[in-house]
């Protein structure tokens, strides 16, 4: 098992129990008892949990105020597989814009192979992943109000940056998705930020997991037909690939057959 995989799975376990013991860790995905504390330490110095005799639990945000380090070790083997899926669509010498969201995060370790690629980004962090995985892209981060929690940035300076530009596919998720209220979340001037983010972008990917199908936030970024791709984790149930391909999405997954 991965170091990821790994860490996934004792998320799963803490969004489930709030607490985990070393012991049962170790016995349970057969590695030593140090090699969970060295996993429960990574999550420790994130954020996410906190260090007990023997164990840890879990540290509970705001559900609107999840910090950048918690969501990005959350769902990362989904999250994995979107990455990988959206940054083979990505070819040599293209403008990309990347939201400021774990998800959009993931496709930077992907896009290694890709040359001479322009990278325009609302996170300080996916622009210093970047900037220390590919090295011949060129990286624009647009500055603005930085979001502690997003660790990226928002107002109307990071809108009008965004606006001088015309990058040739925007790479965006969000909180959540439904059938009625289309593709919604929480944060309003995030939310600003991604529409205008699709206004000013030739082409749009949107990313997200199964687990955030048929569910709905309060602020609404756009309908189905604003987006041109959506990249999951897993074939989506009938209903939906009928909506999305109806409002004229390509929807990508692993397996899907071509043709």
């Amino acid at each position: 098992m991965l170091n990821f995989e790994r860490l996934d799975y004792i998320m799963q376990e803490l969004r489930q129990r709030k607490f985990v013991k070393v012991d049962e860790l170790a016995e349970k995905y057969y590695v030593s008892p140090s090699t969970i504390r060295r996993d429960l330490n990574t999550l420790a110095r994130e954020g996410i949990v906190r260090r007990t005799y023997g164990g840890a639990t879990l540290i509970e945000h705001p559900s609107s105020e999840i910090p950048f380090q918690v969501r990005r070790n959350d769902r990362t083997s989904e999250k994995n597989t979107i990455g990988q899926l959206a940054a083979a669509m990505v070819r040599d010498d293209q403008f990309l814009c990347l939201d400021a969201t774990t998800t959009a995060a993931y496709m930077v370790r992907h896009l290694t192979d890709k040359k001479n690629l322009k990278i325009m980004t609302t996170s300080a962090q996916i622009a210093l992943d970047c900037i220390d995985q590919l090295t011949s892209a060129q990286v624009y981060c647009t500055g603005g109000w930085m979001n502690s929690y997003l660790r990226g940035f928002t107002g109307e300076a990071a809108r009008q940056r965004i606006a001088e530009f015309r990058p040739d596919i925007l790479f965006f998720s969000a909180r959540s998705l439904s059938l009625d209220d289309g593709i919604t979340d929480v944060n309003e001037e995030d939310v600003f930020m991604k529409q205008q983010m699709l206004k000013s972008c030739r082409k749009a990917v949107f990313l997200c997991d199964h687990k955030k199908f048929d569910q709905t936030s309060y602020r609404v970024i756009c309908d189905y037909d604003a987006i041109d791709c959506l990249v999951t984790d897993k074939r989506p149930p009938d209903v939906w690939l009928h909506t999305l391909e109806s409002a004229g999405v390509e929807v990508v997954y692993p397996g899907k057959k071509q043709g």
